[in-house]
């Protein structure tokens, strides 16, 4: 068996991206959509290493990387430079930008605008919106400027507080009903998948057979097309309480913790850096540098 975790598909990708019809291939053949949000080139290049198929630019960097409250804060410009910098790390995987709060509400317009800034400067692949209603007609018209989008419904951090904060949606029948109605629309729309965010998996179920189009699901069970989760949560980047969907695939943040406190030891204690970690001149250079008078 191969240690290479890259799925064999990766192989036959002859541009070396993800092809973006191959997502609804996978939906038919009920192989599963890996995507996990990053921010910078290192975690992109982890990524890509790993096999993951989707990365997203989440603005979920304004509270587990900016330690910000809430998403609301970020900036579009904050979204676009966080892009480039997982795009230079990224090369396989598609990269998928958020769009922040503010930065498509007002027209369709500034929508499309501001797409365009992330697909141009930030050297995104796609762009992902949240919300149905008018969201949909947005989604419409930067899928209409030749830009694929990616919805998001159910729990929409940008909105929470309207939501009534943190909290899993559509767990009434008539609020269920009108959240895979958003997700139908988002597909009518254009958009080529559906993130379904903290619903209850029946609800997850229906919307991902509802659609043609891939959904990605987190905190929505098992039964849609592929799964998204936050990279310092599932590392375990800090303590806390984490969501009742994450699960820790390590506890990176004990190592980082660690490793920072032997540093700390070692030059307190004068046994870092030891030779190895020094660099050598000649003998001659160094005996006709000693007997030099020193500087006045």
């Amino acid at each position: 068996m191969s240690d290479d975790p890259k799925p064999a598909r990766y192989a036959s990708w002859t541009a070396g991206k993800l092809p973006l019809p191959e997502l609804a291939e996978m939906k038919s053949r009920g192989d599963k959509i890996v995507m996990v949000t990053a921010y910078d080139a290192p975690s992109g290049r982890l990524a890509d290493a790993a096999g993951v198929d989707l990365i997203l630019v989440g603005d979920s960097s304004g509270m587990v990387v900016h330690g910000r409250e809430s998403t609301v804060p970020v900036s579009l410009d904050e979204i676009v430079f966080m892009t480039q910098w997982v795009t230079r790390g990224a090369k396989r995987p598609l990269v998928i930008a958020d769009m922040p709060f503010g930065s498509y509400e007002e027209s369709d317009e500034q929508a499309v605008r501001n797409a365009v800034r992330l697909v141009k400067e930030g050297g995104a692949d796609a762009v992902k919106l949240e919300r149905g209603g008018t969201s949909v007609a947005r989604a419409r018209a930067i899928v209409g400027a030749g830009i694929p989008v990616m919805g998001h419904v159910g729990l929409t951090p940008q909105t929470a507080t309207v939501l009534g904060g943190f909290k899993a949606q559509g767990r009434t029948a008539e609020r269920a009903q009108q959240l895979v109605e958003d997700a139908v629309a988002l597909e009518a729309a254009g958009c080529f998948a559906v993130v379904l965010e903290a619903v209850p998996p029946a609800v997850a179920s229906a919307a991902t057979r509802a659609l043609t189009v891939p959904t990605i699901g987190i905190g929505a069970g098992a039964g849609t097309d592929g799964q998204v989760l936050v990279w310092h949560d599932m590392l375990g980047f800090y303590e806390g309480r984490a969501p009742r969907f994450v699960k820790r695939y390590a506890e990176v943040g004990e190592s980082i913790v660690a490793a920072l406190g032997r540093y700390a030891e070692e030059v307190r204690s004068g046994t870092f850096p030891e030779e190895r970690h020094t660099y050598r001149m000649p003998d001659e250079e160094r005996e006709a540098f000693e007997r030099a008078p020193s500087p006045k």
